[in-house]
């Protein structure tokens, strides 16, 4: 399964005559300069040309290239130190090595670390950068290129100069709130990620690792630090750099949960430290030592956001002056981080309380602005207190994915937009894309085309086509089916709309509302019709994805994912289309009584017990509960999971429980006919 999912994530294929326009190269992201040319480059007989130093250095992308021309065109690439007569070569020259990783001081432009230049033409391809990352982007770039297949596999004429617009591009993974990614799966995501010139991957942790000294927290739930270390080694081998992005004030109830700790929090059972306490100073200590030690790179995201605890205790104990604390609490952590020698980034949503704070942070922090919002002007709030103190920030956004089935994308895509343009608008040296998992439910695979989006928008320092990015990505991550795909992902974002217009944005929680509830019956009816089209919408999607997983005759976890999500939005319509439905049949049959009538043949229809209604429910509910658990497991260890398959476990009690109660009500109590509204008779209002 593994080799099978990594071959989906490195497959790239183009097709077409050579002479290529700029344009029909469909490269994610797009160079900084491109000029086709005319004729092609053949891979039949060519080799690799490059140093011992950097055949060293960039072992994996040089084998990972060769593989994938392998793969494409079944032609076998060899190596050498030294061009070979009569045979094609692709020639890899760098200044230096550099490098692996972003470091403080990173630059952008053509003379920048991560810089290359490739050129195609009939006798030889040459890449050039001025250290190894730039080699491993442009082969990056290079993988994209190769048409053709068998015998006829070529890379088209061109020449390409390119650079990033942004010198940090990242993407921020949420491992605490949801579940815990495998740490395979983590390293799919730093390849993913990597193919489309990421450099930096946030482990975003409140208690999910193993801090030495404290085994109660997170027991059993938590990365141990061996497997850390392999991740970061990992992300190196990528030229990315694994940051640890922690929450040294606030968002610790893990922590403060534990009847140990709970002294350390200024609420009891809260989720924000008390900076008044010594013993607080002593663990972060000890704490900010081990992450350094584990986390090698220049970087250290300190969390501090949404210090609500502290700021509703003021209203009670006016003792408490949240903006001192807050400085305080901020002061000792920096300095902590600072000893070893990490550069130290923090969020500012403090400011929306105290707009001049900024002004006392710490020298040579670097603020964070988060803003997740499609509103074009939303980001300035936090900026204005930022460049009044001339300094350098990051801007980050976030795939609207933590609160829905599948990720809203037109409000995905314009609060990407906005952060990407307000990064380039005003100078920042930094993007993040977020990844949450508040709802705990969300398969994050789901998320890939989005975080592929900010990746290229910001090495191109601009938002993209969307229409143009999505048809180009399916074409490369899914060469032989990328018309189903990009059919698939217009599906799914269709059925999404249509689910929030009943439900609300985060579709994902109050798809478990009680479906018979007076307010959902109401509901229902007045969007019926919006139930219906999700419904719809859903379907399609699941039409595509699994004529697509027939046509590669290939267990793919990622379709098999995308699957999972359209019967999670088909079921999670069906149910408030059904719970009306069995509602309105009861009340039909009440009114056909009181008008004298003797057919009800209702009843059969509603509890039949192979195909009524209510066991059409436990089916589809235990159906699709079994394929969430098997899509889990594919993404995540078995944390949480128990608590995820019994959100649909007790959703087949709702059914199951109603089934019994009406078969008691028909065969028990003599009743064939009913003698009250359904409501009356069966439910309760919430």
């Amino acid at each position: 399964m593994r080799k099978i999912f990594l071959q989906l994530l490195l497959i790239i294929s183009l097709s077409g005559p050579a002479g290529l326009t700029a344009q029909e190269f469909h490269l994610i992201p797009a160079p900084a300069k491109i000029t086709a040319g005319s004729g092609k480059f053949s891979l039949k007989g060519s080799h690799i040309v490059a140093s011992a130093d950097l055949f060293e250095n960039e072992r994996a992308a040089i084998s990972g290239f060769i593989a994938r021309v392998q793969e494409l065109t079944g032609e076998k690439l060899s190596t050498s130190f030294i061009e070979v007569p009569g045979a094609g070569s692709i020639i890899l020259k760098c200044g230096n090595i550099g490098a692996r990783v972003p470091e403080p001081d990173e630059m952008t432009g053509p003379t920048s670390r991560e810089a290359y230049t490739i050129s195609v033409n009939a006798g030889k391809t040459e890449v050039k950068a001025n250290t190894c990352a730039g080699i491993f982007y442009g082969l990056q770039t290079l993988q994209q290129m190769i048409t053709g297949s068998n015998e006829g596999g070529y890379l088209p004429a061109a020449e390409i100069e390119d650079y990033p617009s942004l010198a940090y591009r990242g993407v921020m993974m949420d491992l605490s709130h949801g579940g815990l990614l495998t740490e395979e799966e983590i390293k799919r995501q730093i390849d993913f990620l990597s193919h489309w010139k990421m450099n930096q991957y946030y482990f975003y942790n409140e208690v999910s690792i193993e801090m030495k000294g404290y085994p109660l927290i997170n027991y059993n739930a938590c990365y141990s630090q061996e497997q850390i270390r392999r991740i970061v080694a990992y992300g190196r081998e990528k030229h990315m750099d694994v940051i640890p992005f922690v929450e040294f004030y606030g968002h610790l109830h893990e922590l403060l949960r534990l009847e140990k700790y709970t002294n350390l929090g200024i609420g009891k059972y809260g989720h924000d430290l008390d900076p008044r306490n010594p013993d607080i100073q002593t663990i972060l200590s000890d704490w900010i030592k081990q992450y350094a030690e584990l986390f090698p790179g220049p970087f250290m995201h300190i969390g501090f956001d949404e210090t609500w605890e502290t700021e509703r205790l003021k209203v009670e104990n006016p003792s408490i002056h949240p903006k001192e604390l807050y400085l305080k609490q901020l002061g000792f952590v920096a300095s902590e981080v600072k000893r070893y020698g990490k550069k130290v980034m923090v969020w500012t949503d403090i400011s929306n309380n105290y707009p001049d704070i900024i002004a006392e942070f710490p020298k040579d922090i670097l603020p964070v602005l988060w803003e997740y919002s499609d509103q074009p002007e939303s980001l300035n709030k936090w900026l204005v207190p930022v460049k009044k103190e001339k300094l350098p920030f990051f801007v980050q956004s976030a795939v609207d994915n933590w609160g829905n089935v599948y990720p809203a994308a037109k409000y995905s895509y314009d609060n990407m937009d906005i952060c990407i343009n307000t990064a380039r608008k005003e100078n920042a040296i930094g993007y993040i894309t977020s990844i949450w998992t508040d709802a705990v439910q969300p398969l994050l695979r789901n998320t890939w085309l989005f975080m592929a989006y900010g990746c290229a928008g910001a090495w191109e320092g601009k938002p993209l086509d969307r229409k143009t990015f999505e048809k180009n990505y399916c074409r490369i991550m899914h060469p032989a089916i990328s018309d189903l795909m990009c059919e698939a992902f217009s599906k799914m974002d269709e059925a999404e709309e249509w689910l929030a217009k009943p439900l609300g944005r985060h579709s994902l929680t109050q798809m478990w509302d009680y479906p018979f509830s007076a307010y959902h019956l109401r509901n229902t009816a007045n969007h019926l019709t919006d139930y219906k089209n999700a419904r719809i919408a859903a379907e399609s999607a699941e039409e595509k994805l699994s004529e697509a997983l027939n046509k590669r005759n290939t267990d793919s976890a990622f379709i098999r994912t995308m699957l999972v999500n359209c019967r999670q939005i088909d079921y999670a319509a069906a149910r408030f289309i059904w719970a009306k439905t069995i509602a309105d049949r009861w009340n039909w049959i009440y009114d056909l009584k009181s008008k004298g009538e003797k057919d009800y043949i209702m009843f059969y229809d509603i509890n039949y017990s192979t195909h009524g209604l209510l066991v059409d429910m436990m089916d589809i509910c235990t159906s699709v509960r079994e394929e969430y658990r098997r899509a889990w497991l594919s993404e995540n260890t078995d944390y949480r999971l128990g608590t995820m398959t019994g959100r649909f476990d007790a959703d087949y009690l709702i059914w199951r429980n109603l089934y019994l109660k009406i078969s008691d009500f028909i065969e028990h109590e003599g009743k064939k006919v009913p003698r009250e509204k359904f409501e009356k008779l069966f439910l309760r209002d919430r």
